[in-house]
């Protein structure tokens, strides 16, 4: 049906409705042009959880689908307005979404996704994603390099990675830690690792500068270290200097100026009164012992300490003059106007032979701080470093150079420092590329007259001269000069000898590598790298006149010295790498070969006879001392072939094959040698029956790893073993004989490591926590011994392949994000642990059970038997580091207890009557109880290594807020305080003794509960008994830093775009032990001498970047 609307104009209705769409699109069009112009441009900076800037970042506007990329000093630009959500994201780094806060300066900073993950790490000839790593492999966290200021980057090592021990024995400037690696190769626990800078393989990490580092990465079970072959048996510690970026030039100054202060002596010594009061008594014991021995001529040779000796409690005759060695006098008429000078004080004491009479003594006190401070300073640190990088498409480069001066705290010791590095890339078209390494330092370093690290049993700096005598002088009365003294241990005043002693070392190293990559095929690239190292190492020494000691004669001989060392070695190696994948099968393989010669140089010699001071040169002296030598003294060659395949399915099924073949010039018959190393590893947590089971939802990333390898090593081998070395062998009718200087032994063999490494990687939460967990077992065979030869071949001893060492250990690290920006805030921690034993497995035989070597015999009540303890035995733990000591139950208090022990004999005792024994003697346990007290009767302490060590740090960050600290620890050991020790004992005779001294058993004390004092331990009481040892355990603060980086809106503020960053911080360093050991430094374990301690260090820093 048709209906027809009357009176209606269509066309009019048409053009209506379109003039009403014209003013909808109008309306729209407006509306749009008004949104266009209420958006305007954001602009910001992003930053690491380092505070460091990041280029390349993705910024996505998830409102307006606008996008891009952060320039080469972290900042960008995006159309958006306050209040945008922000899309941040960065390979490696958690994806951010972040709310526009403003228009201007938007500072955004991403936390990393997974350092244990995500990162690139270097490996051997190469880098691998972590990821796809089957291996064993630590870094150290960057933290460690930062901040704290060291003369050696190998202190950073200390805690960070796990399977390294490092001890910090002295605090010399440019003092090297002592590094071993996974309970070393050697019986005692020694192996130095493999260090590699950019390449080229270096002696140490002494001289490098931390603000060149850019990352150190600790390759560790025998499958990853397997490509170094015959050097890498301890591991190898690989460190990238820092490259230039794409961008505009940067540049960077640091500044560390840093206070070091004294770490006191724990050990209280005595004053000048009880100084002498007490070594009286010590005497007076002495003396009634004698008697009672009836040993009249040591009587009477006790009596005649007195005033005879010089010793400083004693009166001897000299000391009454202005220049004598010590101030103690007996008291006349003729002496007492000193009494009325400063410092001068009367001591009247019962005499110790005939005690009904008294001594008037004068005397002039000197105290431990006084003494102390003759050889310790607090003292300062100064450190500047400029670093210029910068790049193109094409190019790039980084340029550093700084410069260190540490002032030590033993007066006379100063370290300089002078470094460069440089590393710049050019890439000449897109088939092939060249990367060029220099780097150059020198060091100059004057040591104090006194060695500050001395661990021989005269005992270290700190207790000789805080435990020097109190009563030494060290000026002349008369005329005020400094005198030579000598009272401690004849290294004598520094007030005098300060200036004597001229000694000079230095050393100067040149690196460089060359490095050349060409592409061949699409897939298939030819790697060549040159690379040299050259030091030059010197030491020159002088002696003036001096005066031998006070009122001694006048030493004029005026000794000269100097030596001379070069080193020089080169590498020349070119490889063939093949990368491709194929589906989800990838493959990395290289294979190639390597040069290595190493060459050494030494030249010294001695005189002496120069007339004058003034010339602290050889050349003014007259006379030579020895024969002067100058020689090439050893060298080496080696020749390899490297090969090692990686490959992955889909990123979850890994596996990696090393071989390497190797050829010395060390040896004769067996010159060449395999060092293979595999690993396979699964990522569980990418396998699809894992993804869609409930743990996924807990465990982000699960890799169980095996891996078995062999490594080499000649080490243990001299140069020239397997040739035929010549040396002087006698004088034969008046003419010097020259004849073969050891037995030639052709068939030696390479030590070789076979070690097996099982671990795994877990992430939990998103890889918010994270462990790597590693159980090894390495055995070290074919070890080099000395092997006893019969007299009549001319020789004592010959070279053999003999013995066979194991070590187990587990280690653990971990890594914590506790905060990822939580409001801002972000919180990192990490921790590592070790736990390692050796054991001897085989052993040279020598017809003793067990083919024992430095055992000890000791009687066990147990099983009622004597048994071999210490030592070296096949089949059990390696005892050297074993403490087997005498203990003693008390002390003597009653005459019932004397007579119970009356027949007990003592055959440590110097009596001839080694039965005798006096109130307050030790009253030593007769472990086997035959009524001897021998080297049977000893029982364990503890070992001197620990067995457990490791550290932990954290890292919080809150915008521009940062606080890190670290801490390390070391568990499982024991050390004696030889300062307390032999101060007790006396041993010296003139040193001081600590105030427990105060607290011994004497006729005049008989509430002493600490054994009887004898003078210079006649009575045996103060030995390293079992009593005196304590347990080392410590957990060290090794740094804390507080630092800030400044925010970006206020430089813009200030300076606008000339400043890029300034970061400022203030650190300390070796603040604080935290253990029970009473001595200075808990990190050596066995005898602690007093040595120089680590000084506690506040630092102040400053970094600007522009």
């Amino acid at each position: 049906m048709l209906y027809i609307i009357p009176n209606v104009d269509l066309v009019k209705i048409i053009k209506l409705i379109m003039i009403r769409c014209k003013l909808i699109f109008l309306f729209g069009l407006i509306a749009l042009t008004a949104t266009s112009y209420a958006q305007t441009t954001l602009t910001g900076y992003v930053v690491n959880d380092l505070e460091e800037i990041l280029p390349g970042v993705t910024v996505q506007n998830r409102i307006n689908a606008s996008q891009a990329m952060s320039d080469e000093n972290g900042s960008f630009r995006i159309a958006g307005n306050i209040g945008d959500t922000l899309l941040v994201s960065y390979m490696g780094y958690e994806t951010l979404s972040y709310i526009v806060q403003s228009l201007n300066n938007n500072r955004i900073q991403l936390v990393s996704q997974n350092v244990l993950i995500d990162d690139v790490v270097v490996v051997g000839y190469g880098t691998q994603k972590r990821s796809k790593l089957s291996g064993s492999i630590s870094s150290v966290n960057k933290e460690a390099l930062l901040s704290a200021p060291n003369t050696n980057a190998a202190t950073a090592l200390q805690g960070t990675v796990s399977g390294l021990r490092v001890q910090q024995t002295t605090g010399n400037p440019g003092a090297s830690p002592t590094i071993s690696f996974r309970g070393g190769t050697e019986f005692n626990g020694t192996g130095t690792p493999l260090y590699v800078v950019d390449g080229v393989i270096v002696p140490s990490l002494y001289g490098i500068n931390a603000s060149d580092i850019e990352s150190i990465d600790l390759l560790k079970d025998a499958a990853s270290t397997a490509i170094y072959g015959a050097r890498a048996s301890n591991g190898v510690v690989l460190v990238t200097t820092k490259k230039g970026r794409k961008g505009s030039t940067k540049v960077e100054y640091q500044l560390k100026h840093a206070n070091n202060y004294v770490r006191r002596n724990p050990v209280e010594y005595l004053s000048a009164e009880d100084y002498i009061i007490w070594n009286r008594q010590g005497i007076a014991s002495r003396y009634q012992a004698n008697i009672a021995d009836g040993n009249a001529s040591q009587a009477s040779s006790t009596a005649n300490q007195m005033n005879s000796a010089s010793w400083g409690w004693t009166t001897n005759s000299s000391y009454a003059f202005p220049d004598g060695k010590y101030t103690t006098q007996i008291l006349t008429d003729q002496n007492r106007y000193l009494l009325g000078r400063e410092g001068w004080s009367l001591l009247v004491d019962r005499n110790p032979i005939q005690p009904h009479l008294a001594d008037s003594i004068i005397y002039k006190g000197v105290s431990q701080r006084q003494l102390e401070d003759l050889i310790l300073q607090s003292s300062n640190y100064n450190e500047h470093y400029i670093n210029f990088s910068g790049g193109s498409d094409i190019s790039n480069f980084n340029l550093g150079i700084g410069t260190v001066k540490d002032v030590g705290m033993v007066i006379g010791s100063e370290l300089k420092r002078h470094n460069m590095n440089f590393n710049g890339g050019l890439k000449v078209n897109k088939d092939l590329s060249i990367n060029l390494n220099l780097a150059a330092y020198n060091v100059s370093a004057t040591p104090s007259y006194v060695n500050a690290s001395s661990t021989s049993n005269l005992g270290g700096v700190i207790q000789r001269f805080g435990g020097a005598a109190p009563t030494l002088r060290l000026y002349n009365d008369e005329t005020g000069e400094p005198l030579p003294g000598g009272d401690a241990n004849g290294i004598g005043s520094p007030l005098y000898f300060e200036d004597i002693y001229y000694n000079k070392t230095g050393e100067n190293r040149f690196s460089g590598g060359l490095n050349i990559e060409y592409a061949i095929l699409k897939n298939l690239k030819l790697v060549g790298n040159a690379n040299g190292f050259l030091r030059f190492n010197e030491n020159d020494t002088f002696t003036k006149a001096y005066q031998n000691g006070s009122r001694g004669d006048m030493i004029t001989t005026r000794n000269a010295s100097f030596d001379r060392n070069k080193t020089q070695q080169y590498t020349l190696n070119s490889f063939l790498q093949y990368t491709n994948s194929f589906g989800r099968h990838n493959v990395n393989a290289l294979l190639g070969g390597e040069y290595f010669e190493y060459r050494h140089y030494t030249a010294s010699a001695s005189a002496l006879g120069a007339a004058t001071d003034f010339i602290p040169w050889m050349s003014a002296s007259t006379e030579a001392v020895g024969v002067p030598s100058s020689a090439f003294s050893q060298w080496e060659r080696m020749v390899s072939g490297i090969g090692r395949v990686n490959y992955d399915y889909d990123d979850r099924i890994l596996f990696t094959m090393n071989l390497r073949y190797d050829g010395t010039s060390r040896l004769s018959d067996n010159k060449f040698d395999y060092f293979p190393g595999m690993s396979l590893g699964w990522n569980i947590h990418r396998e699809s029956f894992f993804q869609r089971s409930a743990l996924s939802d807990i465990v982000s990333n699960l890799k169980p790893r095996i891996s078995w390898g062999q490594n080499g090593s000649v080490s243990s081998v001299g140069y020239f073993v397997t040739d035929a070395p010549f040396g002087n062998v006698g004088t034969y009718d008046g003419n010097a004989g020259v004849g073969p200087a050891g037995f030639i032994n052709t068939a030696l063999k390479w030590e070789k490591v076979s070690a097996s490494n099982f671990g795994i990687d877990l992430g939990l939460f998103n890889n918010r926590v994270n462990f790597n967990v590693d159980y090894f077992i390495r055995d070290v065979y074919n070890k080099v011994a000395s092997l006893g030869i019969p007299s009549w071949t001319g020789f004592s001893n010959y070279t053999t392949n003999l013995g066979q060492l194991r070590n187990k250990g587990i280690e653990l690290e971990t890594q914590i994000y506790a905060l990822r920006n939580a409001n801002g805030f972000n919180w990192r921690l990490g921790g590592t642990f070790t736990h390692v034993k050796n054991y001897v497995i085989e052993l040279p035989d020598n017809g003793l059970d067990g083919n024992r070597q430095s055992t000890t015999e000791v009687w066990n009540p147990r099983t009622s038997t004597y048994e071999q303890v210490g030592g070296l035995y096949e089949g059990r733990r390696v005892g050297l580091d074993e403490v087997w000591a005498h203990v003693y139950d008390g002390i003597y208090t009653t005459q019932e207890q004397l007579d119970e022990d009356i027949l007990l004999y003592n055959s440590n005792l110097g009596y001839s009557n080694k039965t005798l024994k006096f109130l307050g003697d030790a009253r030593w346990r007769d472990i086997n109880e035959d009524d001897i007290i021998d080297s049977y009767d000893r029982v364990y302490v503890g070992r001197t290594t620990p067995t457990i060590q490791g550290g932990f740090h954290s890292n919080l960050t809150w915008k521009g807020l940062g606080l890190y600290t670290q801490f390390d620890y070391a568990l499982g050991f024991v050390i004696i305080d030889q300062s307390w020790l032999r101060g007790m004992a006396q041993a010296q005779g003139s040193a001081n003794m600590p105030v427990d001294v105060k607290y011994t058993y004497s006729e005049y004390t008989p509430s002493g509960t600490l054994p009887r004092f004898y003078w210079a331990n006649y009575g045996g009481n103060y030995i390293g008994a079992a009593n005196y040892y304590q347990k080392g355990d410590y957990l060290a603060l090794r740094e804390v830093t507080l630092s800030y980086q400044l925010d970006e809106d206020l430089l813009q503020r200030w300076v606008k775009n000339r400043v890029k960053g300034v970061r400022a911080y203030v650190s300390g360093s070796n603040l604080a032990y935290f253990t029970r050991y009473n001595g200075t430094l808990p990190e050596v374990g066995g005898d602690d001498p007093g040595r120089f301690p680590l000084p506690r260090r506040m630092t102040f820093g400053l970094n600007i970047t522009l």
